[in-house]
C-alpha cells in the first residue's frame, strides 16, 4: 500500500528522531491547531508506551488525542464527549485490526515497566528490530480513514 502524504512525514519524523507518539502527532499538528513544535511538545511523554513503561503504544495514543480535534474546537465540551468516546472506541477498534493490541510492550514482545528512562540510541539496528515503522503508518492510517469519513460528511 502506498503511503499517504502524512504516513510518509510521521515515518520520516520516526525514523529521524522523534518518538512514536510525537511523529505522528506532528504529522497532524495542522489537525489539533498546532505547530509541529507544540505537538511534539505535547505528544513527548506518551512514547515508549508512555514514558517508556510500555503501556498504551505512543503511535496509538496520539491517535487517541486527534479524535478530540477530529471533533473540533468544541470537542471539550460535556455534551459533545460522546463523539468523541465514540471516535476513540473506532480509533482502538481499528488499531487493534492493524496492529492486534495498543499495548507498546506486547508490540515490541517486551516486558512493559522494565526499561528505564533514557531513550535508546537511534541506529540502523534500532530501525530495523522493532515494528514501529509499521506501527506509526498503521496509526496514520487510521486517522486517515477517519478524515476521509470526516470530509465524506460534510
Amino acid at each position: 500500500m502506498e503511503m499517504t502524504r502524512r504516513e510518509q512525514k510521521a515515518v520520516e519524523f520516526f525514523t529521524s528522531g522523534d518518538n512514536c507518539a510525537q511523529a505522528v502527532f506532528k504529522a497532524y499538528a495542522d489537525v489539533a491547531g498546532l505547530t509541529e513544535d507544540q505537538a511534539a511538545m505535547v505528544a513527548v511523554g506518551f512514547g515508549g508506551g508512555i514514558g517508556r513503561m510500555r503501556q498504551n503504544c505512543g503511535a496509538f495514543s496520539a491517535a487517541v488525542m486527534l479524535c478530540g480535534a477530529l471533533e473540533g474546537p468544541q470537542g471539550a465540551d460535556a455534551d459533545v464527549r460522546t463523539d468523541v468516546y465514540r471516535r476513540v472506541q473506532l480509533t482502538h477498534a481499528r488499531f487493534l485490526e492493524k496492529t492486534g493490541s495498543i499495548s507498546c510492550a506486547e508490540l515490541l514482545n517486551r516486558k512493559a515497566g522494565t526499561e528505564g528512562v533514557a531513550p535508546d540510541e537511534r541506529t540502523a539496528e534500532y530501525y530495523a528490530k522493532r515494528p514501529c515503522v509499521g506501527i506509526v503508518r498503521a496509526a496514520c492510517q487510521v486517522i486517515d480513514e477517519q478524515l476521509a469519513e470526516k470530509d465524506g460528511q460534510r
